[in-house]
């Protein structure tokens, strides 16, 4: 079995957000062959087989939005620019919802209802889990009190060495509250300068003297050479990289702190006499790296001073997965600034492994890192098997590396068809709210933690992270949000007009209001019973009786946007008179007749029994089964009280710090009816 969630008990442990996940499935449920496209036939391999049309009608039940890509020309005036970039009436440009030749005339794009319904399937249809990430996601952790804190310094600065402490005659205090020591850093970490030589990058190693290719500087002693603490809201220059020369420290020393937990055995320059601007006898170049307050308690009190480049050392070369890595993570806005390693010659701290070999680099000492393991990695592998066949591939088609089989469904656009009350919410484009989402690296939220696996919810120390073993623990599923009733204009929109000026991360969007309905077909063609069962009980979310579900489409949906409603009806091809007759009156005889609802849940159900029978499930009816109520829970309108279902807070006080951990759909409340 894969790891399953456990929720947490307690209040202050438990977090809240406007999306979930519905938990990998146990097993995948597999097709075992494919309906030969190129026989026509009615009846394949004991299968009847089915061609027509789905006709659906759409509501819009709170606003939607679809961003319209931009046209050739704006692309090649304006492509390059980021949206803070772009003036006023450029602004409103990029705002329009999709259309094609009616800028008012709003389209909803085909490919985005396939995705929505394909996406469906797959969850319903206990399909692989395979659109994840291979990448390694990139964290830091240095004041964590979480088990990832505990495995950031290890890396950085070696194994915590506090039962050393007797034995070490540098520490010269009281350890009566002591808890750490550290190497600070470990050994591993060193000083270098980035170095670009043709298509590649490199570190060129600094020297290394007294065994320290790097040294501290506390602040008082920086200043005398103009050089103190710097404000960590405003962007680096070159005034954060300032030359010097120093008096190299004979070794590591234990200097007392503030802080009794905590104590560093570093290399430091703290005597005024030891720093100057200037050439001296037995001082060496170094340079001083500023760099801003990463928050906590203590403030930050020492630069780091990194020596000149040594010739002599030989380059080590930054392999081209490394610079992506970090050149994509060096891009994603945290709130901070960071100064970022683009030029020859740029100062750097980098992390060797035991054999050597380059882990990561960053600008400050205690850079960010990757995780030793990507995030598909804890994707079960008997859950994305290239050589299986899953019900979504066998309906939408897919392209694999040594085959390919095509897709027998079709979605059109869905157009406007009737808007009573106008179409848009407002008749010029709106700045929405910005919501400080947190990314995959919020593992209490996008890991399963296991208490049989010792993953304890409720202990901060000991939850799953990126680095632990994958059988431990699991991705928590398909992410989906979750519907927030009926909301209105300032539900969406900024109202901070100082905020939005001073803004780069703030966009413009034209949504479309609420009780717009839209008309568009799904086209299918030799569909086995099972497989347009499928599509049909995610279209009407067959749940409990007396509750309605909605789907979820385009942007805003943690705003609560993007809420819509679907009604279908099943229209077949009849085959046989198909091919009797030619033509009816003046247009081509089609031979379709509207499907009985009998029939439609017949099909319905064929499809649940498909899943139930391979999944080995007692229960007769496909939403009485946990994982499919959670998917049923997170559709059901109106939604949860919005207090739990909205972003945890960041400012005043920053909510995630304790790293609450998120519960599964059927528990976020209330603790007395929470399945532990």
């Amino acid at each position: 079995m894969i790891p399953k969630h456990s929720n947490p008990n307690s209040k202050n442990r438990t977090s809240h957000a406007p999306y979930n996940f519905i938990p990998l499935p146990e097993k995948v449920v597999t097709v075992d062959s494919n309906i030969d496209q190129d026989v026509y036939s009615t009846n394949q391999e004991e299968h009847t087989i089915h061609t027509g049309y789905i006709e659906c009608k759409m509501t819009t039940e709170t606003p939607l939005y679809i961003r319209c890509p931009m046209s050739i020309s704006f692309f090649s005036e304006h492509g390059d620019k980021k949206f803070h970039e772009l003036d006023d009436d450029q602004k409103n440009e990029r705002a329009r919802f999709f259309h094609l030749e009616n800028k008012n005339c709003p389209v909803i794009p085909g490919s985005s209802l396939r995705g929505m319904v394909r996406t469906l399937v797959e969850i319903a249809g206990y399909g692989k889990m395979q659109w994840v990430s291979d990448k390694n996601l990139v964290y830091r952790a240095v004041g964590d009190t979480s088990s990832l804190g505990d495995y950031y310094r290890t890396k950085l600065l070696g194994i915590n060495k506090i039962n050393d402490v007797e034995n070490n005659k540098e520490y010269k205090y009281n350890a009566k509250y002591l808890k750490y020591f550290f190497d600070y850093p470990s050994e591993n970490v060193r000083g270098g300068y980035l170095k670009k030589k043709q298509s590649n990058w490199y570190i060129q190693p600094a020297r290394k003297i007294n065994g320290e290719t790097f040294v501290h500087i506390d602040y008082n002693v920086a200043q005398t050479v103009n050089c103190g603490k710097r404000n960590f809201k405003q962007g680096y220059n070159k005034k954060d990289l300032v030359e010097i020369f120093i008096k190299p420290p004979r070794n590591r020393v234990v200097p007392k702190r503030s802080n009794e937990n905590l104590a560093l055995k570093l290399a430091i320059v703290h005597e005024k006499s030891d720093i100057s601007q200037n050439k001296k006898e037995g001082f060496e170049k170094a340079v001083i790296v500023r760099s801003g307050h990463m928050g906590g308690k203590t403030e930050k009190h020492m630069h780091c001073a990194i020596y000149e480049a040594d010739p002599d050392e030989e380059l080590i070369l930054i392999p081209n997965q490394i610079w992506s890595l970090y050149s994509e993570d060096k891009d994603i806005p945290r709130g901070i600034p960071n100064r970022p390693l683009t030029e020859d010659g740029d100062p750097l701290f980098y992390l060797v492994d035991e054999n050597e070999n380059l882990v990561f680099f960053g600008p400050t000492m205690m850079f960010r890192l990757p995780y030793d393991k990507s995030i598909i990695s804890f994707v079960p592998e008997e859950l994305r098997k290239e050589d299986e066949i899953d019900i979504s591939e066998a309906i939408f088609g897919y392209t694999h590396e040594k085959n390919s089989l095509a897709g027998r469904v079709s979605f059109t656009d869905a157009r406007v068809e009737s808007a009573k009350e106008g179409i848009w919410l407002t008749e010029e484009p709106i700045t929405p709210k910005i919501l400080s989402a947190p990314k995959p690296t919020c593992f209490q939220h996008y890991l399963v933690q296991d208490l049989k696996q010792k993953h304890n919810p409720n202990k901060k120390s000991e939850l799953a992270h990126y680095a632990t073993p994958t059988n431990e623990t699991v991705i928590r599923g398909h992410k989906m949000y979750w519907n927030r009733g009926e909301i209105n204009l300032k539900d969406i929109k900024e109202s901070d007009d100082e905020n939005i000026e001073n803004s780069k991360s703030h966009t413009k969007i034209k949504p479309i209001k609420p009780g717009v309905t839209f008309s568009f077909r799904i086209y299918f063609e030799n569909l086995r019973d099972f497989e347009l069962g499928a599509i049909l009980w995610v279209l009407t979310l067959p749940g409990e009786k007396g509750t309605e579900y909605r789907h979820k489409l385009g942007m805003g949906k943690p705003y609560g946007m993007g809420t819509v409603k679907i009604e279908s009806e099943l229209y077949k091809t009849q085959r046989t008179e198909r091919y009797q007759k030619l033509f009816e009156k003046d247009s081509w005889f089609e031979a379709v007749k509207k499907v009985p609802n009998e029939s439609r849940n017949s099909l319905i159900k064929t499809f649940e029994k498909y899943v139930l029978n391979q999944i080995d499930e007692e229960e007769n009816q496909l939403n009485k089964v946990e994982r499919i109520k959670m998917l049923l829970k997170m559709m059901e309108w109106m939604g949860p009280n919005t207090d739990l279902t909205k972003y945890l807070q960041i400012n005043p006080v920053n909510e995630y710090k304790k790293r609450p951990v998120l519960p599964d759909p059927l528990n976020i409340s209330p603790l007395q009816n929470r399945r532990i």
